[in-house]
């Protein structure tokens, strides 16, 4: 059992604290220094007078400030708190490790604030790092495979393990006493000052990668990563502890990576992302350059018959042929499955650009040598010249549109028009908003070309042929912008307003005129097409036996259905039970046969003007008219011929059977406006002003169609 603590008059309790050995500290509720024993000026080496009222806190290394107010926050009350180890700073400058334990006195007689007993472990900690084992410990640090140095606080190696010497070559008596800069490349060098220096200001480890000298110039230097751990506050330590590793194989594996994130696995040649980097450079810089696209026509039954790996090694050669195919500053990417794209510098005009596609067009169509055998296979090449306002985007989008083009111009599919190609991107995104703000605003009307019996004379119907009246550009053609509606979804609203244009202006004619419309692929796969050409003849008073609608044979073969869309077929017979007649437009320019004539009932076929403007010329031409005109007769079908332009042409398709007639002869379209005059003079009595004209030009004047 515990004796009670007794106390005595006559002991002097102040010689009592200044014998204590270890330091005694006594701090007020805001740990500001109220006492120091004799011990722990011994230690610090402070005058007591010049910190008495001082806070404590500032003798505290900044790392450990936190947890002595933690400490201090929790022997509130208590009789003694929990030990804890800190550094402090002496007046040498040094700092000291020091084992601290404090009681909270602050209601005794003549202390009121916190008593700590503080113990010097500096020598302990020195001895734990070594763990007693002062050569083991050396022996184990020289043989790691990390380089280990320790450096002042000037970046100057004070000691270094053999690492150093295996991996750059170094002596270690060399090393020691020399900047560890001085053994790295000038921008390493750089880069280490600069850790050091943060790591010193922050006192935080910093890290940074470098590029190491071999004692041997004849190895590269390589590159390594250093860990910098700042401890020159450390009283054991007192230098910056630096780690360091060799990256090499990391940088390697890094380089793949990253070749590997922008190249193409299969032809090596650059991808998607790399040339848009480049073509945004291009056009950032405003550089003349040719984006050429390039699709491999019918690689599909490639992989198909002889396989993938077939179709890889096609692959491949066709990227090395490519390759050797440019220049050194132009690039190759491989952007999808058989497209390839080709950034020609330096290519200012279509001119030189088009020669550029041809020898690419003529290399690729070369044969291959696979190990299946040799093999030949085309490409479809597109151009695009990088202009004043263009794009990524649009230049990317210009070159495939032109390859499209040039594919469907292999297959003998219907090509856009020249001016509708080569509008940028850009303009023709313009140009579509215009044209979705002119449809609203009744720009869009139909113009009514007549269409005349050439045995009568009598004009018997009317088609519509829009025009666009565009309030900058004038008035358009079908050709500028009917391609336009089909890309920015408008054909639908299109194909309502001239429909309704036309019915305005029939609605006031006899009603023995036939009206014919043309109908586009996207218009016959909509499921609603025929719901609104009722309501719209409806709403006009106008019979849907007076419609006739023209069809290309290229709508004929296509098949759009599901997702909202009908089959062209559908919609036709539809129309046809709606009392619409058929008219198959353009023949003999598209897939022409005789299935697609037997597939629909048709009313009429349409010759091509391609075919009426040689019927006086070519004999060839003169021979497809008569034979398609045989074989109308023969099936019951009436044969339009559109564009005739001459007397001559009109004498001719009379004598080889043609029923009906159209072109800038008889009439030039007529705007709303003139229709009613025009079929007033001369829509019962055409012949007769043929006949007239005929004579005018027998007497030697000109022979001219009636206005």
């Amino acid at each position: 059992m515990n004796s009670p603590v007794t106390t005595r008059d006559d002991f002097d309790y102040a010689a009592i604290m200044a014998a204590v050995p270890d330091p005694v500290i006594i701090v007020d509720p805001e740990i500001n220094l109220k006492y120091l024993n004799s011990a722990a000026v011994g230690l610090l080496g402070w005058d007591p007078t010049e910190w008495l009222g001082r806070s404590l806190l500032a003798l505290i290394h900044p790392d450990d400030v936190a947890v002595v107010i933690s400490s201090a926050n929790s022997v509130r009350g208590k009789a003694s708190g929990t030990p804890i180890e800190l550094r402090m700073h002496a007046a040498d400058g040094t700092w000291k490790w020091v084992e601290v334990v404090g009681g909270d006195a602050t209601g005794a007689p003549g202390v009121d604030g916190y008593v700590v007993v503080a113990r010097d472990v500096t020598q302990r900690r020195m001895w734990e790092v070594a763990s007693g084992d002062t050569v083991r410990f050396q022996q184990a640090v020289q043989h790691a495979k990390s380089i280990m140095l320790l450096l002042d606080r000037g970046g100057c190696i004070l000691s270094v393990n053999g690492a150093f010497t295996r991996l750059l070559g170094h002596d270690p008596s060399v090393a020691v006493g020399s900047a560890l800069a001085s053994f790295s490349t000038p921008v390493g060098a750089t880069e280490l000052a600069d850790a050091l220096g943060r790591s010193i200001e922050t006192g935080r480890a910093t890290t940074c990668e470098v590029l190491m000298r071999h004692v041997d110039p004849v190895h590269e230097p390589r590159p390594i990563r250093f860990e910098i751990v700042n401890l020159l506050d450390d009283p054991v330590v007192a230098c910056m502890v630096v780690t360091a590793h060799d990256v090499s194989d990391l940088h390697t594996a890094r380089m793949t990576l990253e070749h590997l994130a922008r190249h193409d696995v299969l032809t090596g040649l650059v991808n998607r992302s790399v040339l848009l980097e480049r073509l945004e450079s291009v056009v950032e810089d405003h550089r003349p350059t040719a984006v050429i696209f390039i699709d491999l026509d019918r690689f599909k039954p490639v992989n198909d018959l002889l396989g993938h790996e077939a179709g890889d090694e096609l692959l491949r050669l066709v990227g090395e042929r490519l390759r050797l195919l440019v220049r050194p500053d132009d690039l190759v990417a491989r952007v999808g499955g058989d497209e390839f794209v080709v950034l020609a510098d330096g290519v200012n005009d279509r001119q030189t650009a088009q020669q550029v596609c041809d020898r690419i067009d003529a290399a690729l169509a070369e044969p291959y040598l696979l190990a299946d055998g040799p093999m030949r296979i085309t490409a479809s090449v597109g151009v695009a010249l990088n202009v004043d306002d263009a794009t990524v985007t649009g230049l990317m989008a210009d070159a495939d549109l032109a390859m499209y083009e040039a594919k469907a111009g292999r297959r003998g599919e219907p090509v856009r028009s020249i001016p509708s190609r080569q509008r940028s991107a850009n303009e023709r995104r313009r140009l579509a908003d215009d044209l979705a703000v002119g449809l609203r605003r009744g720009e869009v009307v139909a113009y009514l070309q007549p269409v005349t019996d050439i045995t009568t004379g009598r004009t018997v119907g009317l088609e519509a042929l829009a025009r666009w009246h565009h309030p900058n550009l004038g008035v358009l053609r079908p050709a500028a912008f009917l391609d336009l509606a089909e890309d920015a979804g408008l054909d639908s609203l299109l194909g309502d307003v001239v429909l309704r244009s036309m019915c305005e202006t029939a609605s006031a004619l006899p009603e023995h005129f036939s009206l014919g419309i043309n109908l586009s692929v996207p218009q016959l796969a909509d499921a609603q097409l025929c719901e609104r050409i009722s309501t719209i003849l409806g709403r006009y008073g106008i019979a849907s036996t007076r419609l006739v609608v023209e069809i290309t044979e290229h709508a004929t073969l296509t098949r759009r259905a599901g997702g909202g869309k009908v089959s062209p077929e559908r919609t036709l017979m539809e129309l046809h039970e709606m009392g619409a007649r058929l008219s198959l437009d353009d023949f003999g320019t598209g897939f022409s046969s005789l299935t697609h004539i037997r597939m629909f009932p048709l009313h009429a076929i349409k010759i091509d003007q391609s075919f009426v403007a040689g019927v006086c010329t070519h004999q060839q031409d003169r021979a497809v008219i008569g034979a398609v005109v045989g074989m109308s007769k023969a099936l019951d079908l009436l044969v339009v011929a559109e564009g005739v332009e001459t007397l001559d042409q009109l004498e001719a398709l009379r004598e080889l059977g043609c029923d009906l007639v159209q072109g800038h002869l008889i009439s030039l379209p007529l705007a709303p406006a003139q229709v009613a005059e025009w079929l007033r003079r001369h829509g019962n009595a055409w012949p007769t002003a043929v006949t007239n004209t005929r004579q005018v030009a027998l007497n030697g004047g000109p022979a001219q169609a009636p206005a």
